[in-house]
Order: C-alpha cells, then sequence, then structure tokens
C-alpha cells in the first residue's frame, strides 16, 4: 500500500507530517523513535505537529508503539500484525538498537485473579540481530 492508499483506508486527510511519518515507516522494516523519524529532516516539523500525528495515527490503528525497557519508544506500522488482533511480540537488538516486528502469533498464558481482564500484553525479546552477532 502507499501512502495515500493507507490514509484514504483510514479516512484521515492527505497531511504533510502523516505523509512524512508514513513515508519513512514504510521505507523502514525496523520500528522507529520520534527522533529517528525526524532524523532527516529535523525541523521540518514542530514537536507538537509530530507528537499529535502519531497519536493520530496509532489512534486509528496504522501504527503501534513499542516501549523498550529503557522507555524508549518506538512505532512500527502495523501491517499485517494487528489485522486479527493477533498478539506479537518485537526484537530488540541490544547493540544496534533496531526493533523489529517478529512474524507469528505470540501465545501468552497466564492466570488473572478472578473478575481481571487483559487488556494489552507487550512481548519484547532481547538479544542481538544477526548483524551484530557477525561483527
Amino acid at each position: 500500500m502507499t501512502v495515500e492508499e493507507i490514509l484514504h483506508a483510514h479516512d484521515l486527510k492527505n497531511t504533510g507530517c502523516r505523509k512524512y511519518i508514513l513515508g519513512e515507516l514504510l521505507k523502514n522494516e525496523a520500528a522507529m523513535s520520534e527522533n529517528e523519524l525526524k532524523e532527516s529532516y529535523p525541523d521540518l516539523f514542530d514537536r507538537v505537529t509530530l507528537y499529535r500525528t502519531l497519536k493520530t495515527l496509532e489512534d486509528r490503528g496504522i501504527i503501534h508503539r513499542i516501549v523498550l525497557n529503557d522507555n524508549t519508544v518506538k512505532y512500527a506500522l502495523n501491517r499485517h500484525h494487528h489485522e486479527d488482533n493477533n498478539l506479537h511480540s518485537h526484537f530488540h537488538c541490544e547493540k544496534c538498537d533496531e526493533v523489529l516486528c517478529l512474524d507469528g502469533v505470540t501465545h501468552f498464558d497466564t492466570e488473572l485473579p478472578k473478575g481481571f481482564v487483559t487488556k494489552d500484553v507487550f512481548v519484547v525479546v532481547e538479544g542481538l540481530c544477526a548483524d551484530c552477532v557477525k561483527k
């Protein structure tokens, strides 16, 4: 899908900031932080516009956030992971800081106390990516 098709499918206006963020995420397989997103053009959009746009894209189910152990937040396109509302995991390379969505459904089995309801489960596998292992 193109940026325009994604925005049209979610009934969103085709703004410059939305197009830029989605374009950057489409170019990368890895999730990106706010700083990584604006690295190429640091003064293109003010912080408020960037944050509001990320929030809108997340609220509409186009992107999702990944919170790492050090509380860094990265964003990734939902792509096929959220079609059936399947829980999926992420891999974080501790050396190069790359974060990838992992294919397949994550199985999470736990017993909650009576009356508790699960809303979200976040799974981040920490380790080294293949490139960093080779180095």
